[in-house]
């Protein structure tokens, strides 16, 4: 079935970031940029990860070149933080030979490419032409309302039947090998994960029109299982349905994906890629639900239990689509509360965040992750319940201290620029001047001029 149909729009000017701890090859490469023929309004350049989250977060950005290996943060902490903000930037690495591995890595995490260095002008430009025209495209959707209806080659409707099988009561160890055999060896590592996803079908298609019909309902399902297919298709998973428009995705993660921060926001990454690619290909919105990583085959109805717990907890969130079951345990402990209840321990979660931002604002490399951690929430639903009761996002207001202390120390000490920037958590006087004119609307020096 063909699910696809590209229709070009007129291109608008777009805005590049490139972030490279070597200057030269910064400099290099938005040089090539801006000579090009390519619709360009700016360029920004980052020397480290921390620089270009600063961007991200106050521009439209809508392509970056990363280097993979940069200390502090690497590239694919980037791509990872980068991803978890909007997954619709297309992200380049920039690599050294000898680094295939971490480009193979960062491409499975989501890169859409990635370059040798040295790059050569015209290999560079006509990376950048081909991601742009993707990305300008005015929007891949689902057309063939009359096509057959698929399954992705490796399942059936026996795959799927015995699949809801097993995750709906309890697998036993000896079972193990027959499991592995019937799935063809697909699911042969030791940890998984599980994400249920729900698929809201009032609505779809390439109009967003009402969806009155078995008809059209069953073939926007079709569609969207293709969909999850090919979201998911860096990772070894399963995906079938639940009936009841739910669908769930069944992940085979790596022994290091398993370990500490990155498991979780690997989990989220992908669920962000599904939500995102649902809405903008079908015009379906979705509600995810995200059990934990677990060891082993056995693992997999309790993991399912999970997820089907975290896509409850979606419903109760209005404005919120995906939700990591260890956030449940974090926000409710007690699930005999009342609304009011739930509203109070959102509260006190939200005045910790301050509390502890307000405390560490001015450390160096502050990333979401470490407020996350600190009130024991995933970054996904922290932004999410921030946003909700400040009414503004987590780095908006992390800036927002950094500029007002920036500007008290410019206005009341002697301090040179650099100096305050150190003291605020910048690793470099430009990038803060940069900051500070755009959370301003002036520069320093004016500031200092008028003395307000």
């Amino acid at each position: 079935m063909e699910l696809w149909q590209v229709n070009e729009r007129g291109g608008s000017m777009v805005n590049i970031l490139v972030v490279d701890d070597e200057p030269m090859i910064c400099k290099g490469v938005a040089t090539i940029l801006k000579q090009s023929k390519l619709d360009i309004n700016e360029v920004f350049i980052a020397y480290n990860g921390f620089e270009a989250l600063d961007f991200i977060h106050l521009e439209k950005i809508d392509l970056v070149f990363t280097d993979i290996q940069m200390e502090k943060m690497n590239g694919i902490e980037l791509i990872e933080n980068i991803f978890l903000e909007d997954p619709s930037i297309p992200i380049v690495i920039l690599s050294a030979h000898g680094e295939f591995e971490y480009a193979q890595k960062a491409i499975r995490f989501g890169a859409k490419e990635y370059l040798v260095k040295p790059i050569t002008p015209p290999h560079l430009i006509s990376v950048v032409t081909k991601l742009l025209k993707e990305k300008e495209e005015k929007g891949q959707r689902f057309t063939n309302w009359e096509g057959s209806r698929t399954l992705p080659g490796h399942m059936t409707h026996e795959t799927n039947y015995y699949l809801n099988e097993l995750v709906t009561g309890t697998i036993h160890e000896s079972e193990v090998p027959t499991i592995k055999e019937t799935l063809d060896n697909r699911m042969n590592g030791t940890y998984f994960s599980m994400l249920t996803i729900k698929l809201s079908l009032e609505r779809g298609g390439i109009h967003d029109q009402e969806i009155s019909t078995l008809k059209d309902r069953s073939l926007l399902k079709y569609a969207a299982l293709n969909i999850m297919e090919e979201t998911a298709s860096q990772w070894s998973h399963l995906v079938f349905n639940n009936h009841n428009s739910t669908f769930t995705l069944l992940l085979q993660i790596t022994e290091e994906e398993s370990r500490g921060s990155m498991r979780v926001n690997q989990l989220l990454m992908v669920a962000q890629m599904i939500h995102t690619n649902l809405l903008k290909y079908l015009n379906v919105k979705s509600q995810i639900g995200i059990s934990r990583i677990r060891e082993g085959i056995t693992q997999w109805p309790v993991m399912y239990k999970e997820a089907l717990e975290s896509l409850t907890c979606c419903e109760s969130n209005k404005g919120h689509y995906m939700f990591y079951i260890e956030d449940k345990d974090s926000i409710n402990p007690d699930p005999d509360l009342t609304i009011a209840g739930v509203d109070e321990a959102n509260n006190r979660i939200v005045y910790e965040t301050k509390v502890y931002i307000e405390g560490h604002f001015c450390d160096k490399g502050l990333k979401l992750q470490d407020i996350a951690d600190a009130v024991h929430l995933s970054p996904n639903y922290l932004s999410y319940l921030f946003k909700k009761v400040m009414g503004s996002n987590i780095w908006d207001y992390v800036t927002k201290l950094r500029m007002e202390e920036g500007k008290r120390l410019i206005l009341t000490t002697d301090k040179r620029r650099y100096e305050i920037s150190e003291e605020i958590g910048y690793e470099s006087p430009e990038h803060f001047s940069k900051i500070f004119k755009k959370h301003f609307g002036i520069n320093i020096s004016e500031v200092k001029q008028s003395g307000a």
